[in-house]
C-alpha cells in the first residue's frame, strides 16, 4: 500500500511569525494535531517545519511560556521529515522512527509538499491489511464446509521436470 492512498491531503499550515495561540485555534478550528510552519523566501513559500498539540502542550504549556509573546517559529521542529507519496507502510514507519517523529510530510516527484501522514493514518492502513488477512482464512474456511458437502472433484495433473532441469536437484543422499 502506497503513503499516497492513505495521506491526508488537506494540510493546514501556518505562517511562521503567527502566535502559539494561533497556532492552537487552527488545530481546533480544522481538527487537526499538527500544521506546517511556512516560510515566505525569495524563492516563494517554503517549508519551515511543523508544529504539532503536543509541541504546544509540552513546550509551552509545561515550562509555562507566556502563549500569547510566544510565536509558531519558536516552535517549529525544523529537521523535517518526509517520505514520498510512492513510499509504502514500512518506508514510513521507518522514517519515523529514524527521525523521532509521529507525522511525515509526504511529497510527489517534484518534491513538493502533497499530504500529510500521522501515526494513526499508519495504524489504520496496517490494520485494514490486517482484516485483509482475517477474510482470506474466513474464506478459506468457507470453502472447506462448502467443499465438505460436495464430492471431491478430479485434481489436475501436475508435471515434475525432469531432475536437472528448471533448477532442480539431484537429491543428495
Amino acid at each position: 500500500m502506497k503513503i499516497g492512498s492513505v495521506c491526508r491531503r488537506r494540510v493546514v499550515t501556518i505562517d511562521e511569525d503567527s502566535s502559539v495561540v494561533e497556532a492552537a485555534a487552527l488545530m481546533r478550528e480544522h481538527h487537526v494535531g499538527s500544521l506546517v510552519v511556512t516560510v515566505n523566501t525569495p524563492e516563494g513559500m517554503q517549508v519551515g517545519g511543523v508544529v504539532t498539540d503536543r509541541d504546544l502542550v509540552l513546550e509551552v504549556l509545561a515550562r509555562g511560556i507566556d502563549a500569547t509573546g510566544a510565536t509558531v517559529r519558536e516552535l517549529a521542529r525544523q529537521r523535517i521529515v518526509s517520505v514520498s507519496e510512492d513510499d509504502d507502510l514500512s518506508s514510513a514507519i521507518a522514517a519515523m522512527h529514524d527521525g523521532g517523529v509521529r507525522r511525515l510530510l509526504v511529497t510527489n516527484d517534484e518534491q513538493q509538499l502533497v499530504g500529510i501522514v500521522a501515526f494513526d493514518d499508519l495504524i489504520s492502513a496496517a490494520v485494514g491489511e490486517m482484516e485483509d488477512l482475517v477474510q482470506v482464512i474466513r474464506i478459506g474456511m468457507e470453502r472447506e464446509v462448502t467443499e465438505s458437502r460436495t464430492p471431491p472433484r478430479a485434481m489436475p495433473v501436475l508435471r515434475i521436470p525432469a531432475m536437472g532441469t528448471a533448477g532442480w536437484r539431484q537429491p543428495v543422499a
